[in-house]
């Protein structure tokens, strides 16, 4: 025998959303769509509460619960930073339309399009080239070499030995409990902020990534000044069994052609680029 439950539901559904139109017309308002209504009630529950109108012209009207516009959320978030040069409402949602209500993947692109070109396209090619060991690298790197930030901002490798070593030497067993069960749950990157509050931090890749976005300004920098002699190795390895490091990889084709030149890191080879 049918189940007549669903033949009520569905009178229940029809003659809520009769109602919902006739207030809507009284009112002046632009009448929800279905999708919206089916979703009002899933929210809900379905329970006998959810065909309540006045809850649900409530919710309707000042744009709460599923009627809520994302954009609002959204805009809170970025709101918590503190800009220089806020991004505008067009800006958000451009980015939106494109990518989601990503807050954190704002942030980024956002940061980057704030550099200037020769920085940005650096830090694109280095982002689009460098595997994340090499970012990790490339951190370490600028943290010794440039001294502007604390020795306890570099980020250890739980999958080499040599830095699993030197946490386990110098961490009381406790801390080092702490990273041997990080490990244990998968995680690769971490940070001992053993000069300042002690403070064990895990790092993803995303993490990593944005890390070097967001101090892109501070790093571009180092390259002009210490170019081969700091931040070449990172540890690759090409495939043609050639070693060319990251500098002259990622960073040199880059410079030369804002200087307009072409260049061949595997050939050595530069050459002006011609003008029609």
């Amino acid at each position: 025998m049918a189940d007549l439950n669903i033949i009520e539901k569905a009178n229940k559904v029809l003659t809520f959303r009769k109602y919902i139109r006739e207030e809507c017309r009284k009112k002046g308002l632009e009448y929800p769509s279905d999708e919206k209504i089916a979703e009002y009630i899933a929210d809900c529950g379905g329970d006998e509460c959810v065909y309540d109108l006045n809850d649900f012209m409530s919710d309707y009207e000042t744009k709460d619960g599923v009627f809520r516009d994302p954009f609002v959320d959204f805009k809170a978030e970025i709101d918590k930073y503190s800009w220089a040069d806020k991004p505008s409402d067009e800006e958000m949602r451009e980015y939106i339309s494109k990518n989601g209500y990503n807050v954190e993947g704002f942030l980024r692109q956002h940061t980057i399009n704030s550099y200037n070109p020769l920085e940005r396209n650096t830090l694109l090619s280095t982002l689009k080239k460098c595997t994340i060991p090499q970012l990790v690298a490339l951190w370490n790197d600028f943290i010794e070499e440039a001294a502007i930030y604390g020795a306890d901002s570099y980020i250890y490798d739980l999958k080499s030995d040599c830095d699993v070593f030197d946490l386990r030497k110098s961490m009381c067993p406790s801390e080092w409990a702490k990273v041997h069960s990080m490990a244990s749950r998968g995680i690769r990157y971490v940070s001992w902020h053993n000069l300042n509050d002690g403070k064990i931090l895990s790092f993803n890749d995303e993490d990593i990534k944005g890390t070097i976005i967001a101090f892109w300004s501070d790093i571009f920098p180092r390259f002009l000044t210490w170019t081969c002699e700091c931040y070449n190795d990172l540890g690759k390895a090409n495939t043609d069994g050639r070693y060319r490091g990251f500098f002259d990889e990622v960073i040199r084709p880059v410079l030369l052609k804002a200087l307009g030149y072409n260049y061949d890191p595997s050939k050595g080879i530069v050459e002006e680029i011609k003008k029609d």
